[in-house]
């Protein structure tokens, strides 16, 4: 016997309940026959009725009807028909104490079921196994629903519902196949429930095998990978497009399960990609497809060689970029996509520039052109090499070489153009600046004191000064401002981006000198130092005594000293912050030629002090620059430099006061040249006995020690044009708002086939004032659930002022639970905020009657 007295006594005694007369135990193999004496169980008897069943009929029914009985019979159950004790026998509760038995009351299961456990004893010999088959909330009363019930708790599927089960035991499978330890699959085996686990694959995730052929978890995961892939995939042995998608999606979207994915895919994704037909690899076809990284590439591939062609627009790439900026492979591929998108987007703006340039009549008519539009050809040069520096060195970046050095050349000739005809007209007006245009030289009075700033929370102007932020790198940060997810600024700030013209020679001491209070500004030919007022600009210490004398309590800071403290603006009406980042990277010759990644990385960090200081009180924060900056990649050719007879030998003279860079010569005797434009200290509204020479055009002054690439000083746009960004907290201004998002139905509303098809539209095109927005897509059945295979995710982030280049369509396949459906919503629902959560923005009611609609 392998059980206790008091073991049974106590099954015995937990076997009555609470309303239970009589229990049943059928004692076939005889073993408790000598031993059924010695039970005791308090307010119940134990009657052997083996060879009187008559007598025990009658005791338990007629002479003591109320009291319990436990009715033991040994020797093996007669055959109903001759069975006197049948009757009692339906209408008592089964007991067992076999092994099986013991199992069986542990675990839930009928015992009518127990005869079956002993095939099945391996399972049965963990605790946990045990456990897991009695908290299911799976069926298990019948044989088949038994089986499938014990292969869940094997492989540690907790779900309530066959399907979701089946889905859970696949993940499982997969798991562990890529990690390299099926210990749950030779458990299966082991524990005779691997053909149950086929059966659930088969049924409910569409696995098959072929004829002869044996199912293994790494073929499976093969399958689902096909199937993850879709119809695009010609092969009818693809396991079920939508199980597929929800089963590796989940697997590649959980950062714990990532890996494990990836290994599939770089197990399995070329073969699966072999079985894609070459007219199918497509952008068109393609858009929607998430499973393996040649999707990406069959795309960029189509691409490049449309740009190679010059056959496609940016619209049309950035309608895919966008659709694809939440794909499984878009942190490895997207540069590739930024790229192909600045090279088409440069040759645009380039074209557009070339058709208006001839409109520039005028400094006026030049700088509101620059501003409005021209200045984004120097954005998408800047993009372009940011995102061709990004891509690692392989077939398409050498197959991007040719597109990038004309666009270089093109480049150059924009630069030169431009800058020929700003120069044309620099002095059309009488003396710089133009007293009718926006001046750094008005900056101090009509952004920060004509603002009546106060010490008090949410009456304190705030001022960053970025050394070097161009206009075009300032518009891009007005934008990015205007998208910001970062508290206090996330929907709480309106942002604007106007322009001002830096003082000339454009230069870190006269920009920030200009920026100050009023006063008249005079150069030291020797230094290239500025004095305002008489009082020294130079340094920090400077500046902020020159702010505080005009305005008291005011304060100047270093970026790096207000980055990751804690701002106590308490006493100040004012702060003004310094930040130095794209100078400091492009003024020195070994590190010029990251000078676009520093304005990167000083847009995060000025985004990043505009924060520090809403939170620090101010309403209002303003951003500008001291100057900005020309910066050609190639180091320029022979022609780019002028020589000026007599001018290195001036600079070293003892007598002689001046100075020169690549881009500007300030001094009281500069050499004649037809190379320069010279203009006297006047001109510029400057103050002092002196001069100040332009190299023409874009060339620059021969010096030795320093960078080519990189320049400022001198007299052209990209150098002469900084942004004024004003971001104000909203009260009385209007915040910025995410772009608005609709839907359009394909079709009619109705669920025939494997998969529905809607149109996202993004109602308002992104600009400083509205803002990207992320949404979900989706397909849920009345009470919430998904019933498609994966919400997709779609950064909807288009400028363009084109309806049709707003819109993006989206095909989701439908799980089978839609049957059970008699309607479903399609939703689209938009991101609040910065948070993680979703509400709906659009959804259409679709009723269900898949059965004209699907393939047999």
């Amino acid at each position: 016997m392998d059980i206790e007295y008091s073991e049974i006594e106590n099954r015995l005694k937990a076997a009555f309940g609470h309303s239970t007369r009589l229990v049943f135990w059928e004692d076939e193999s005889s073993e408790y026959a000598d031993s059924i004496e010695g039970l005791k169980i308090e307010g119940a008897d134990i009657v052997d009725a083996t060879g009187h069943e008559l007598a025990t009929k009658r005791t338990i029914l007629r002479e003591q009807p109320g009291k319990r009985f436990v009715v033991y019979r040994h020797g093996g159950a007669p055959n109903p028909a001759d069975d006197l004790l049948l009757d009692v026998k339906i209408a008592a509760r089964p007991f067992s104490c076999s092994m099986e038995g013991v199992w069986a009351d542990e675990c839930g299961i009928p015992v009518t079921l127990a005869g079956m456990l002993a095939d099945h004893a391996a399972f049965f010999n963990s605790k946990e196994r045990r456990a897991a088959l009695a908290a299911t909330s799976l069926p298990k009363s019948g044989t088949q629903s038994f089986l499938f019930a014990m292969a869940a708790a094997t492989m540690k599927a907790a779900d309530a519902e066959e399907r979701d089960a089946a889905r859970s035991m696949a993940k499982k499978a997969v798991l562990e196949w890529a990690r390299g330890d099926e210990q749950s699959m030779r458990m299966l085996v082991d524990a005779g429930l691997s053909g149950t686990f086929w059966a659930a694959m088969r049924e409910h995730i569409g696995y098959r095998v072929g004829e002869g052929d044996a199912p293994n978890a790494g073929d499976l995961a093969f399958r689902l990978l096909e199937g993850m892939c879709g119809p695009i995939v010609q092969d009818d042995m693809r396991a079920d497009d939508a199980e597929a998608s929800r089963i590796l999606g989940d697997l590649a979207r959980d950062g714990r399960t990532r890996d494990e994915f990836d290994r599939v895919v770089q197990e399995y994704s070329k073969a699966v990609a072999a079985l894609v037909p070459q007219d199918m690899r497509t952008a068109e076809t393609l858009s929607e497809v998430d499973a393996i990284p040649e999707i990406d590439e069959w795309i960029l591939s189509g691409f490049a060689a449309e740009v190679s062609a010059s056959s496609t627009s940016s619209a049309a790439m950035e309608r895919v970029r966008d659709a694809r900026k939440h794909s499984l492979y878009h942190y490895r591929y997207g540069a590739y996509y930024s790229l192909l998108i600045a090279i088409t987007g440069f040759r645009s703006e380039c074209a557009r520039y070339k058709k208006e340039c001839g409109s520039g009549t005028g400094t006026a008519q030049i700088l509101e052109k620059y501003c409005s539009a021209w200045h984004l050809v120097d954005r998408r040069y800047r993009e372009a090499h940011l995102a061709f520096d990004r891509v690692p060195a392989g077939r398409f970046k050498s197959s991007m070489t040719k597109a990038m050095d004309e666009l270089r050349g093109a480049y150059d000739l924009f630069l030169v153009d431009l800058t020929d005809r700003w120069q044309m007209h620099l002095m059309d007006d009488g003396a710089w600046p133009p007293s009718e245009l926006p001046s750094q030289s008005r900056f101090f009075r009509e952004h920060v004191e004509l603002a009546l700033p106060r010490a008090e929370r949410g009456k304190r102007v705030g001022v960053i000064v970025s050394d070097a932020l161009r206009y075009e790198a300032g518009s891009d940060l007005a934008s990015r401002l205007s998208a910001s997810k970062l508290k206090g600024i996330a929907g709480r700030a309106a942002v604007k981006c106007a322009y001002a013209l830096s003082a000339i020679p454009s230069y870190t001491q006269l920009g920030m000198a200009a920026l100050l209070p009023d006063g008249a500004m005079e150069i030291d030919p020797a230094t290239t130092y500025v004095r305002k007022a008489g009082a020294p600009t130079w340094g920090t210490a400077n500046r902020g005594k020159i702010i505080s004398a005009r305005i008291p309590g005011a304060v100047a800071l270093q970026a790096k000293d207000v980055m990751g403290t804690k701002l106590d603006l308490s006493d100040a009406p004012v702060a003004v912050v310094y930040h130095n980042v794209i100078d400091k990277t492009g003024d020195t010759r070994d590190t010029e030629g990251d000078v676009f990644e520093a304005v990167e990385r000083a847009c995060a960090e000025i985004e990043k002090l505009v924060q520090a200081l809403i939170q620090s009180g101010c309403g209002k924060v303003v951003i500008t620059s001291d100057h900005g900056f020309i910066y050609q990649s190639q180091n320029p050719e022979t022609y780019a430099y002028v020589d000026v007879p007599g001018l290195s030998q001036l600079k070293s003279a003892d007598d002689v006061s001046c100075d020169h860079t690549r881009r500007f010569v300030v001094g009281k005797s500069i050499p004649k040249s037809e190379s320069l434009v010279e203009y006297a200290a006047v001109d510029l509204s400057l103050e002092g006995d002196y001069n100040v020479a332009f190299p023409k055009g874009v060339t620059r002054l021969r010096l030795s020690g320093s960078g080519s690439r990189f320049v400022h000083g001198g007299a052209s746009l990209q150098e002469n044009v900084v942004p004024v960004i004003t971001v104000e907290a909203a009260k009385g201004a209007k915040a910025s708002r995410p772009t608005g998002v609709e839907g359009f139905v394909i079709g009619r509303p109705v669920v025939t086939g494997p998969s529905v098809s809607v149109t996202v539209y993004q109602s308002d095109p992104c600009s400083e004032s509205v803002s990207p927005q992320t949404v979900k897509v989706g397909v849920y059945s009345k009470d919430g659930a998904l019933v498609s295979a994966t919400e997709k995710t779609i950064e909807l982030a288009s400028e363009s002022d084109d309806v049709e280049t707003r819109k993006t369509r989206v095909t989701m396949p439908l799980i089978d639970e839609v049957d059970d459906c008699a309607s479903v919503v399609v939703r689209i629902s938009a991101r609040i905020g910065n948070t993680n959560a979703y509400e709906s923005a659009w959804e259409q009611e679709y009723s269900v009657n898949r059965a004209f609609g699907m393939d047999f």
